[in-house]
This record gives C-alpha cells, structure tokens and sequence, in this order.
C-alpha cells in the first residue's frame, strides 16, 4: 500500500472516531437497542464453537455502502478473488489453489448452491447485500457437522427467511442505480399465519459494463506463430443481466426452501481466451428445492431432508477470430463459432440427527445420498473440415460427456463433548464414497478452552478432500480444457490454533495460526491444458480480526492475514496474496445520518514457477458511504463511491492467456433507496 494511500486511510478513519458530546444523551438509547438486536440476531455462541468463524451483519453492510455478497466477502480474513475467461469469479481461501473453483461451499438458508459443471457459485456473488441478514463464514474444512466435505471453508448466508419462523417481517422495496448504467430493483415480502410462514425475495439487476483488456491469448502464440498476428486487445463484455426469485416455507415441522436463479453475462475474455464479441454470452442459471421435515422426542432431534438442484453452462460465442489457421489447411475465414450447453441434475436425501441424553455428550450423526447427472449437451460449431457453417456436433462431437453420472454416499459421526464447565472437545468423521473414486476418511478433532467468558482457546486438525467438478472430469473435444477421469480428489490437512478475547457483546480480538498441508492440487496449467493432479503445497500463515466500538456512535472492523508456502517444496504458491489488509469504519452522526469507509489492500503475488511475467502488483482501495435511514418511515438513501482513488485492481490470469491479467473496476458510484413497509 503506497504511503498517500495509508495516510488517507487512516486520517479518515479518525478523523469520523471525533466524538460530538451532544450527541451522547441523544443516542445512548438507540445504542442500546442496537446492541440488544445483535444479541438477538447473532448466535451468541458462535465464539466458542470449535471453528474459526467470521461473522458480518447485513444492516451494518448496508450502511458501510456494499453491494453484494463479493464485496462482503472481500471483508473476510485470508479471503481473495479470482476470476476466469468468462468472469465466473470464486474465492480463494489462504492461498490455496487459486486455480480450482470448488475449494469451498456456499449455502443459501441451508441449501448448498455450488453447480455441477464447476464446482462454483459465482453467479450467486451478485446476490444484493439488501437480501441478506447474515453471513457466517467459517476459514478450514469446518463442515463435517452436518456431513458436507468444505475443504478450504464454507460461507453461509441467511437471508431474512430467518425472521419469519419468529413472526418478525423484513418487508421492503428496493431500488439502485450505479456506475456502468448498473439499475436494480428487488423486494422482500413475509407472510405470517398460526402455522404458515411465508418469505419470497425477488430481484432483477444488470448493467451494460465493458473493461480494457490487453493483447489476447493468441499474442502469446499458444495458438501456434501463424495466429499471432490475429490477437486484439480493446473491451472485453462484461455485462450482466441477472434475477431471482426466492421463497421460504414453514408449516409446522415442514421447511421449504426453494430459488431460482437467471445469470446471463458477457463472455468476458472469452472461452479459448480470444477476444469476443460484443454480443458473446454465457448462461450459468441455477434452481433448487429443498425440503425438511424436523422431529423432536426429548432428547432426540431429527432432520430428514430431500432436494433437488437443476444447473447449467451454456456459451454462445465466436471463439477464434476471423483468418485463424487451425492447421492441416483448414482456414476459418469468418472465424470459428461455438454454442455449448451442458445441463445437469442432482437429486439428493440426506438424514441427520442429534442427541443429547447422554451426560456431557452431543452426539451428530447421519447419511447422505446423491445422484447427478449430465441430461442434456448441446454443442454446435463451425464446421470442423470445411470452416464455414455450422454443424451439429452434439453427438458425434460433444464437448462434455453426455452421459456423466455419479453417486454420492456418505456418512458421518460426531461428538461435542463437555469435559468440564471450562474445556470441549468435539471429535467426528465423514466417510465418504463417490463413483470411481477412492473412499475418503476425513476425520476432524476440536478442543476449546474456556478460560472465562473473555478468553477462549482453540486447537484443531481437520482432514477434508474436493472432489473433481464435472469440467475437470468430463469435458472433451476442447483443446483449452481437457477433461481427466482418473482425476484423483484433493486433499488437505489442516492444523488450526486460535485465541479469542472477548471485550463485549460485538466486539472483539481473535488470533489464528494455521498450516495447511494441500496434496494432489488439481489444474491445468500444463503444456496440454489436461486437468491433473499436478503436486502439493504447505501453506503457513496467521490472522488477526479486532472488532470493536469506538465512543457511543463508532464501530471499527480491520484484520490482517498473512500466508506463505511453497509448491512441491520448490516455489512459492501461486497467484496468492502474501499479505491482506481490511478495515472499516461506520460512523452514526445522528440516529439518521451515518458515514461508512471501508479500506482494503491485497498484496502482490507471485506467478506459477514457469510463468515468464513479473509478479502481479499489489493494491488498496478506499471507499465510502454516507446514508439517511429514518426508521420511523421506513426509508433509506445511500451514495456510495468505490476505490475513491481510482486504483488500478487486477486480478491474475493464467500463463499463456492475457498477459495483462483482468483489469477490474475503477472508481464506481452506487446510489441505493429503499423502503421498509
């Protein structure tokens, strides 16, 4: 971070703590009910459990001026960004593998979202932060309670179904408008009867937003010296048209969730990684049902649950330019045209149960069953052996194996054990089967030391392992991406140390160590772009998050995370930031008017050994938020400008791809109205 930048930083961040003392009889009041409510909204035992967890409040969210569930994640210790060819972004945790998309899971409400075809959720980073009251995110595998393998961590988002079980609505309208002709529109309604509940969450957004790229792939000469001369450099599509419609059903011991979601986009930097045209799209829709069905006897409590999850990929694309020579004389003149669908299928049930008659013991334990598929392909291309038309190549040439299948079995135990009123300690296992894979047992062992309600002590290993996503898999017939069956899962032993204090109800100072041992690390960054088990890595490293009040009307938020390893014992890990840095600050001048500034800096990384650019350079950015809420109509306005200073942000391509990287946002302006009812 360049030293203008931390000045600036810095001076506004103290300059809001000022305290104005006619404020404090005005509002000591008010925060005190804004204490109660987070007591009330937060699980209050979240600190002590066997995990390191973060958590963000949706309203203190909305009031800092994010956006959407990406921005908010990018808050989160040891988390970073990446992205692909076609801007299907995903998070990478400490450092590990950036190049693979599956490394954690999101839930939605209980739901796992991530897709098939990937492994992602990246169309699920623009859900509006206006439709989420929380969100938990958990760093290592931490999900072995309800039998779910997170190998790097797992992000929760509870939405404001939440408060309708309760009786309580979140009722509200929502409007934005933003940089890039960015326009949305979105409500949240809540229905309460003796023994219905309903919740539905609507929203439509797009915008119409092109960035700079530098020279294309083909400048690397990847596609052979001939089709140098071919690449361009210009604005790559990076539009976005994108909708949902949620709801959540309890009646009695019933719950429903259920979502569906439209994700259309430009194709970015383009499949094969030549620039694309402006129209060029790609499709990730993604819908789900979820449905369960909850009984209690005494000491026993039993969850049964079935769902079903529809995803897919489609590309609509030119994906090599006009004149490219594929060799063996074939010359596409108007260049080489793809339409690629692959549309796939689970169907799961799972049973979980929990007791507690067992003195000092809470027993976990269930199975988990799934079937996926692959029900449609669709690949149609410019003709291969002439160069010109378009040729049904579904079933003599497909791009993904057709008939993909796989079955799921797993199950699991565990054991949260209270030793004494000071000291836990939870034990368990996942046993899990997949077609054509190896079982894997992936034991997890906890202790949490209580010293007093201050100070919490935590140690924990855990073992967890991603299985291959359906692209590294099954994909064929591409030469950019070449599908592997014998794909073996990776695998990662985690060593966690964390300590706790606790200075009052939000507020608060957590430490962690970790070292992470990464085996058989998947990508396909390799001369022939076939999807390997490629090495290992060792990754150490440490965060540090402090939460806490400052005066009666300021809240500050800054951690700093640090990770360093090396790849098969040799180099340094790849595309991974060796130092982050986030911060806010919310400062409420009045009970309407509040000033939100949030600070972030990502330290450079380091290429792939082979790689012959530098390291992508470090950057920070600063933005800020100034809001009205009047509570008693309802109504909120919020202006927020991002990266105020116009910072250059990239975020790193593969070797041989873009050499420039992916150029991100500059400074943007978000304008937001809502209104509760």
């Amino acid at each position: 971070m360049s030293r203008r930048a931390i000045t600036l930083l810095f001076t506004a961040l103290f300059s809001f703590a000022s305290e104005k003392e006619s404020f404090v009889v005005d509002t000591l009041v008010s925060d005190m009910t804004r204490f109660g409510k987070i007591a009330e909204s937060v699980k209050m035992n979240e600190t002590f459990q066997p995990y390191i967890v973060s958590v963000f409040l949706g309203h203190e969210l909305e009031s800092l001026g994010v956006t959407n569930l990406q921005e908010a994640l990018e808050l989160v210790p040891g988390l970073d960004i990446a992205t692909d060819n076609v801007d299907n972004k995903h998070t990478v945790f400490r450092g590990s593998n950036p190049f693979a998309y599956g490394q954690s899971k999101l839930f939605i409400d209980g739901v796992e979202v991530n897709n098939l075809f990937f492994d992602s959720y990246g169309s699920f980073l623009s859900l509006p932060i206006e439709m989420i009251k929380r969100i938990e995110v958990t760093r290592g595998p931490g999900g072995i309670s309800d039998g779910v393998n997170s190998y790097a961590g797992s992000i929760r988002v509870i939405t404001y179904a939440e408060l309708i079980k309760g009786g309580n609505k979140e009722n509200k309208l929502l409007f934005k408008r933003g940089s890039y002709l960015y326009r949305m529109g979105g409500v949240t309604y809540g229905y309460k009867s003796k023994n219905l509940s309903v919740f539905t969450d609507f929203y439509y957004q797009k915008d119409d937003k092109y960035l700079p790229a530098g020279k294309d792939a083909l400048y690397t000469g990847i596609y052979g010296p001939v089709n140098t001369q071919l690449s361009k450099s210009g604005e790559v599509p990076l539009w976005m048209k994108n909708y949902s419609f949620g709801i959540g059903l309890y009646y009695n011991n019933f719950k429903l969730m259920a979502r569906t979601l439209y994700d259309k986009r430009g194709s970015a930097y383009g499949i094969n990684g030549a620039l694309p045209q402006n129209s060029d799209s790609a499709k990730f829709p993604t819908s789900y049902i979820q449905l369960d069905y909850d009984v209690a006897k005494e000491n026993l409590n039993i969850i049964v649950r079935a769902g079903w999850i529809d995803s897919a990929f489609e590309s609509d694309s030119k994906l090599l330019p006009n004149g490219f020579n594929a060799g063996s004389g074939i010359v596409y003149l108007n260049g080489f045209y793809g339409e690629h669908k692959a549309k796939q299928r689970t169907i799961y049930q799972t049973t979980f149960s929990e007791y507690t008659g067992w003195s000092n013991h809470q027993l976990n334990f269930g199975y988990y069953v799934e079937k996926a598929e692959t029900y449609k392909v669709v690949t149609r291309t410019t003709d291969r052996l002439s160069g010109t038309g378009v040729v049904d190549y579904s079933e003599s040439f497909p791009f993904l194996d057709p008939n993909a299948s796989r079955h799921t079995y797993r199950v699991f135990f565990q054991d949260k054990y209270k030793y004494n009123e000071k000291l836990s300690i939870q034990y368990g296992i996942n046993i899990e089967k997949v077609t054509n894979i190896d079982v894997q047992l992936n034991p997890r062992i906890a202790t949490v030391y209580q010293e007093d309600s201050v100070n919490i002590f935590k140690i924990i290993y855990s073992r967890s392992s991603r299985i291959p996503s359906w692209q590294e898999l099954y994909t064929l017939n591409n030469h950019a991406r070449v599908g592997n069956r014998d794909l073996k899962p990776e695998v990662v032993n985690a060593y966690e140390m964390a300590y706790i204090h606790k200075f009052s109800v939000d507020s608060f100072l957590q430490l962690n160590l970790f070292y992470l041992h990464n085996s058989d690390q998947i990508n396909n960054i390799n001369s022939e772009n076939q999807y390997r088990n490629s090495g290992s890595s060792n990754i150490y490293g440490m965060e540090a998050e402090l939460k806490t009040p400052i005066g009666l009307h300021g809240m500050f938020y800054a951690n700093y995370s640090y990770a360093y390893g090396k790849e098969d014992h040799k180099y340094p890990i790849a595309n991974a930031a060796r130092h982050m840095v986030k911060s806010y600050y919310l400062h409420q001048f009045t009970d309407k008017i509040s000033v939100g500034i949030v600070g972030k800096y990502v330290g450079s990384k380091e290429r792939i050994w082979y790689d012959y650019r530098p390291k992508l350079d470090a950057y920070s950015t600063l933005d800020v938020s100034a809001g009205y809420h009047d509570r008693r109509s309802g109504f909120r306005i919020q202006l927020s400008v991002k990266n105020v200073f116009d910072s250059t942000v990239k975020y790193p391509s593969p070797p041989y791809n873009y050499d420039d990287d992916f150029t991100q946002e500059g400074r943007t302006v978000m304008f937001t109205l809502t209104k509760a009812f």
